[in-house]
């Protein structure tokens, strides 16, 4: 039987401490997790803690963990860009590098899944990705995020001038890893449209696993046991 504990920590950042939650299974493989805008470790309807705990149940620890300035950790979230997500997301692959874990994966939901794209092309540590519902383009969603400050949850300018040079697509063609891409055809409209513009181009092994029905975030527990199972079997397979 495998034994799996969860423990609450903390995780220095570049702009401030990160809050974290450590689904401790094997102490040599490990999958870390990025929220999406306006999330946090636990995500909707606590959709992280469940994949998580299915991941560590299946043998793979997992980490949860809320980027600077929102959930738990410090900073304000008005003051977030891409770039500083994309910092925090490799101080936190670094962590799990000193704390002797070999094999890394990284999960991704929506920014999130934009940010781990991004962090993974420029980070040798991370051996297989998974995103769901990716943002596909950052340059274009960043603008009409920073177009909607009225909503006191937005992020501020840099949000759209902070980016890093290379978008989403680029990056992800790039990468050499195995790479798993899972969202619903009610996605949030252009989502999928725009990811199936570049997925071909990228290399083996790959997958594009499109969820009748679904939306976003998985609402129904339909879909995100679909969601879950197809996600710890692709780190099963490659971590």
């Amino acid at each position: 039987m495998i034994s799996v504990t969860e423990k609450f920590l903390k995780i220095k950042g570049p702009n401030g401490a990160l809050a974290a939650v450590l689904h401790q299974a094997d102490p040599k493989k490990i999958v870390i997790f990025a929220h999406g805008y306006t999330g946090t470790k636990c995500e909707s309807g606590r959709l992280f803690v469940q994949t998580a705990r299915a991941l560590a149940k299946a043998g793979i620890s997992a980490l949860r963990f809320d980027f600077w300035g929102s959930g738990d950790s410090e900073g304000d979230f008005n003051h977030v860009s891409p770039n500083t997500e994309i910092a925090d997301l490799h101080s936190v692959i670094a962590w799990a590098q000193k704390k002797q874990f070999s094999e890394i994966g990284v999960l991704g939901l929506s920014f999130g899944g934009a940010v781990s794209i991004c962090t993974v092309a420029e980070n040798p540590r991370v051996k297989v990705l998974a995103t769901w519902s990716s943002v596909p383009n950052l340059e274009s969603w960043t603008k009409s995020v920073v177009g909607t400050q009225g909503n006191p949850l937005c992020a501020g300018p840099q949000m759209s001038t902070d980016r890093p040079v290379i978008d989403v697509s680029e990056a992800y063609v790039s990468l050499k890893i195995p790479k798993l891409q899972i969202q619903g055809d009610n996605d949030i409209p252009g989502f999928r449209e725009d990811f199936q513009k570049f997925f071909p181009a990228a290399s083996t092994p790959k997958k594009h696993v499109v969820i009748p029905g679904a939306d976003h975030v998985f609402t129904t527990w339909r879909d995100r046991q679909k969601v879950i199972q197809h996600t710890v079997k692709w780190f099963l397979k490659y971590l």
